[in-house]
């Protein structure tokens, strides 16, 4: 008796493989294309063309181009948690946290003309995907609580609303880096001073001024960077 072969797309397996590679090419081609072509002026047949495949399997793997700058949001995030998570936040909480801030910033920093567009545009479009399982706000709570546990903030600091701060800050930093009104430099530096002027406000008072001194380096390089001015 000779057994019937099934065709290799009946392979649950290879087929969700095959839809998995098609998804990053996608992916790929529109970040390409976004490096050196306005949005506005990239079409779904254009991604296609470059991915080399059907503008109906961009729809049907993706969606519309809204959902691809979306999708595009969440695999940087994706990528940017699974590294942040190798981080320890026990052994130098104050450490964890400014390299949570700086790796956050540098995810988009790397492939700036690309996400410039991406995060000016994303802004108030839905997520299509799942939440991804930790986010870098929930890193920094944990920072902050380990902070707290081992002296450097008061008793009564509060890591959740500390953390959440954090978060809002970078992420006030990232939009006006989008918008071109802060430098990639200036971009890290907005950034780590929301940081260490959120913990310079629950600091213990052996570490205030510590602190508080790396908030006015924070500072002094956003100058540097030709946003703000100095105190008169």
């Amino acid at each position: 008796m000779v057994r019937q072969q099934l065709p290799l797309d009946a392979n649950p397996g290879r087929r969700d493989l095959n839809k998995a590679r098609r998804r990053t090419a996608i992916l790929d081609a529109f970040m390409g294309l976004l490096r050196t072509t306005p949005l506005e002026n990239i079409s779904i047949e254009a991604v296609a063309a470059q991915a080399e495949v059907a503008p109906a399997t961009v729809y049907n793997l993706i969606g519309s181009r809204d959902l691809l700058l979306v999708a595009c949001v969440d695999r940087v995030l994706d990528s940017l948690v699974d590294d942040l998570v190798r981080l320890s936040v026990v052994d130098d909480p104050l450490d964890a946290a400014r390299r949570i801030v700086e790796q956050s910033c540098d995810a988009f920093i790397d492939d700036g003309d690309a996400f410039r567009q991406i995060v000016g545009a994303v802004n108030g479009i839905a997520r299509a995907g799942q939440p991804i399982s930790m986010d870098p706000a929930q890193l920094q709570v944990s920072a902050m609580r380990a902070a707290r546990e081992i002296g450097l903030l008061k008793v009564d600091a509060d890591p959740v609303a500390m953390g959440r701060q954090v978060f809002l800050s970078y992420n006030g930093a990232m939009f006006a880096w989008a918008a071109r009104q802060l430098s990639d430099e200036g971009f890290r530096a907005a950034a780590l001073h929301g940081l260490w002027t959120v913990l310079v406000a629950s600091a213990a008072d052996d570490h205030r001024d510590e602190l508080s001194a790396r908030a006015s380096g924070a500072a002094a390089r956003l100058v540097t960077a030709g946003y703000g001015s100095t105190a008169t």
